[in-house]
């Protein structure tokens, strides 16, 4: 096989849902979800294995989850976690009670009937876009109506049209109402919500100064038709990492789940494989050239009957890949390091199964974070530089074109192509 010079970038699996959550929301989504974070509004589902929140943006809503953004964009989240609440629902999670509660208490919300509030029901987007209105002073009986609120959005500048009776509407799309929600005017006032809630001291100025320059960083994540992943030494990794010579112990999960019904063999390169009790297995890597180590599962004898009425046994497997890379060379020039190859420039990259890519910039071994980027006027993409120093590629149409990258006074040209 010929080698390829692979590249140090890790790419974080989701070991246990395979469903790609950045592709369904796009980054507007998630840099509301950021903002929103950084100011004490919106809180994840949990931490991934870096420390960032999981916001979970590609999942739809709970009503308990819609009654909590309410409380906090009204600016009482302390008070309702505070308070002590008489409300007759039964069905209120733990978790959920202070804001319900306190919800309930001021004529916000009502129940599904007398004694449920049927927090776990999905929301709608005129659902959601009514809680909000209510946060900016307006009163669904005398503003607008609550099953066409978009409308009422779409005039003060909240929504632009984007949502409607029916369709899909995630914890993505409440980032992103809830975000812009912060610099509409309130009714019959010149004062925004956001500058409402300064005032109120829910958080300062200087805070949501900050929280708004400062983007949140998004990582490539595995397809969904990948049922195997791995973690090197506690890092998720699906396709490939940067490594320097030593010894890497691997922990291969299937659909999520632990298992050590697997075979493994290497690929290319050179190393020594040890497969452990405990279904692990360690890899000795010289850190000279690039790994690839096959690991071999679902394995299970087949019979079949060939052309000639014959019958013929054999073992299925199904392979999956796991690559250990050394760092870019140190006299490489300028290069893009992207999803397992390192691009030069005057060559071409790009996958097929999403809205945008992630990729690092290098120049003779080193990575940088003080370059610029420039897409050509008709390339069908955006490139952006994250906080983290990445370079963001978004398809717009048919998402392909040209960028140029410059450092130092050096550039170079590449070719972005999107599936």
């Amino acid at each position: 096989m010929k080698k390829r010079i692979m590249t140090c970038l890790l790419i974080e699996a989701m070991l246990v849902s395979f469903v790609p959550t950045a592709y369904a929301v796009g980054t507007e989504a998630y840099n509301a979800a950021g903002v929103l974070n950084n100011i004490g509004l919106f809180n994840g589902t949990g931490t991934k294995a870096d420390g960032s929140p999981n916001f979970d943006l590609d999942r739809a809503p709970a009503r308990d989850e819609a009654v909590t953004m309410l409380v906090r964009l009204l600016g009482k989240e302390n008070e309702a976690k505070n308070g002590t609440w008489d409300m007759p629902f039964n069905d209120v999670a733990e978790w959920a009670k202070p804001y319900v509660g306190y919800a309930y208490a001021n004529g916000l919300t009502s129940g599904t009937s007398a004694t449920t509030f049927g927090g776990s029901q999905t929301v709608t987007a005129t659902q959601y876009l009514t809680f909000v209105l209510r946060a900016l002073g307006y009163d669904s009986s005398v503003d607008f109506a609550w099953d066409k609120a978009w409308e009422l959005s779409d005039k003060i500048g909240m929504t632009d049209g984007e949502y409607k009776a029916g369709g899909t509407f995630l914890r993505g799309d409440v980032a992103i109402v809830s975000r812009n929600a912060l610099d509409v005017e309130q009714k019959d006032k010149s004062e925004t919500l956001a500058e409402k809630l300064i005032k109120e001291k829910v958080f300062t100025k200087e805070q949501y100064k900050n929280a708004g320059e400062t983007p949140l960083v998004l990582e490539e994540q595995a397809p969904p038709s990948a049922p195997v992943t791995f973690l090197v030494e506690g890092k998720a990794v699906y396709i490939s990492l940067c490594a320097t010579a030593g010894t890497y112990t691997v922990t291969p999960f299937w659909n999520g789940e632990r298992f050590s019904d697997y075979e493994l063999e290497i690929e290319e390169g050179t190393a020594k494989l040890t497969k452990n009790s405990d279904g692990t297995f360690d890899v000795k890597y010289d850190g000279k050239d690039a790994l690839h180590i096959s690991l071999y599962y679902d394995i299970h004898p087949v019979e079949k009957i060939d052309e000639n009425g014959k019958k013929v046994s054999f073992i299925s497997k199904t392979k999956r890949s796991l690559s250990f890379n050394p760092p870019v060379p140190a006299d490489s020039g300028l290069v893009i390091e992207h999803n397992s190859d390192i691009i030069y420039p005057g060559k071409g990259f790009g996958t097929n199964f999403d809205e945008y890519y992630v990729a690092n910039v290098y120049y003779n071994g080193k990575r940088l974070t003080d370059y610029t980027v420039e897409v050509a006027p008709d390339a069908n993409f955006t490139a952006s530089i994250q906080a983290d120093g990445s370079l963001l590629f978004m398809k717009n149409t048919t998402g392909r074109g040209y960028v140029t990258i410059t450092y130092q006074g050096k550039s170079a040209e590449f070719r972005v192509v999107f599936g």
